[in-house]
């Protein structure tokens, strides 16, 4: 029996998700919306990012929505990630014999390379694997020839802790960093600061775990170079046994928020994404060594302007509390949406304000998102999300945001017709009782 808020929201959410198809599908998505297999997977494995999704997802989807494009698709990601989406829909169309136009816009500086490069690598394939070894001869020589005195220590304190990084490990990190730039192929280039990237973690004492980096003094920190060339020889292989694409792509370092925008004058058979989760996670925090280790931040000042130019996903800085809903025709219906969530926040709690900017912020942030993928999606295109619903709040005071019924809900106001929920899997808790703790994928139609 569920109890208190839980409870309540449990009813509010039934009274919208009554009117929709809600199916359970976990035999068939539960692996998909994790990155299961994608460690194995050429491209895939560059860098690991928990929070994407499997590389097998968008050709079940496919299968299932019956789009007429034939064997061509024009795909969007709104928010790219590191890049699943588009890599994908370039492999798919290959294997059918058709042709790929993907776009994809991601807000963090460093996934947003991640991304680009892997789209890149998987369009140019095996025509980049001799460029790779040239270029790193040419790295190698400027990596022997670097002086320390060239290059100066990020000022992100963690990089500074000699119980995290020994000084040698990052001191070889930026010998690396800067070694790059004497790299003249762009492409070639991007793929080296993956490479640098996917090195600082096992360089370290620390281990990225859900939202925060752990300390294990009893890990052994790996010598950066020699992992920096491992990965390289790892990646000119999946080059090599990359077949070059004639799809077209690009990934533009950008808002969801300003999806139209940003699009220009394309259109899309399928928008398929999966935003932030209104889970308290910060993914600035969470990529914030590889990103300074990169150099796309110099300051402290510049990391926090990043944090809130995010999704509002999480309390970790205080938002501006600017809603664009107040000022459209949905005012009335998004209040009725969020104020029974809203409601449920404990006044005691700490987090109170900052908890109650995440309802408010996250509904009026997808609301955005979701009025500019419908200017952009074809007359007879589709949306699908994948989103994750969360258990907020201690004791007798939990309660939960259902981000897919949320999600759902303004998609309806703003000219989308929900098709159908697709429970991929229920998430285990140590209170689990309400049946919205779950992840879903929710498809959507233009109406």
């Amino acid at each position: 029996m569920t109890i208190g808020g839980v409870e309540a929201l449990d009813r509010h959410y039934d009274s919208f998700q009554g009117s929709w198809s809600v199916v359970d599908r976990s035999a068939d998505y539960g692996r998909l919306v994790v990155p299961h297999g994608n460690s194995e997977e050429p491209l895939y494995r560059w860098f690991h990012l928990k929070e994407a999704f499997s590389s097998r997802l968008l050709d079940r989807l496919l299968g299932e929505l019956n789009l007429a494009t034939g064997p061509d698709l024009s795909l969007a990601d709104p928010f790219a990630g590191s890049g699943t989406t588009l890599v994908s829909g370039v492999s798919t169309c290959e294997r059918g014999g058709g042709e790929a136009q993907v776009f994809g816009v991601e807000r963090n500086p460093f996934i947003w390379e991640l991304a680009q490069a892997k789209l890149q690598a998987r369009i140019l394939g095996s025509s980049l694997s001799g460029v790779v070894f040239e270029e790193l001869e040419q790295l190698k020589s400027a990596y022997a020839g670097a002086r320390i005195e060239r290059f100066s220590i990020p000022a992100l304190s963690t990089l500074r802790n000699e119980q995290y990084f020994s000084s040698e490990h990052v001191q070889t990190l930026m010998r690396i960093r800067y070694s790059i730039e004497a790299v003249a192929n762009p492409a070639v280039a991007s793929i080296f600061r993956i490479c640098l990237a996917s090195c600082v973690e096992p360089a370290s004492r620390l281990r990225r775990d859900g939202r925060a980096l752990r300390f294990e003094a009893s890990r052994e920190p790996k010598d950066p170079w020699s992992l920096f060339l491992q990965r390289v020889e790892l990646i000119r292989q999946d080059l090599t046994a990359t077949k070059p694409a004639s799809g077209e792509g690009e990934v533009v370092l950008g808002d969801a928020r300003d999806m139209a925008l940003l699009a220009g004058n394309r259109t899309f058979d399928l928008i398929l994404f999966s935003p932030p989760y209104p889970n308290n996670i910060d993914y600035t925090e969470i990529y914030k060594v590889e990103a300074w280790v990169l150099g796309c931040y110099g300051t402290e000042v510049e990391m926090k302007t990043q944090r809130q130019l995010t999704i509002r996903s999480h309390p970790s800085v205080r938002f501006a509390r600017n809603y664009g809903y107040l000022e459209t025709g949905f005012k009335s219906d998004v209040q009725s949406l969020i104020d029974p969530i809203v409601a449920q926040v404990p006044v005691g709690d700490r987090y109170h304000e900052g908890r109650k900017e995440v309802i408010t912020g996250y509904a009026d942030d997808m609301l955005k998102v979701l009025v500019d993928s419908r200017k952009v999606i074809r007359e007879n295109g589709r949306l699908v999300f994948v989103v994750g619903n969360s258990l907020h709040g201690s004791g007798d005071a939990k309660y939960v945001i259902a981000a897919d019924v949320i999600m759902a809900r303004l998609a309806e106001l703003c000219g989308w017709r929900v098709s159908e929920i697709k429970i991929a899997r229920m998430l285990k808790r140590r209170f689990g009782q309400s049946p919205f703790l779950r992840e879903s994928l929710v498809v959507l139609e233009p109406i």
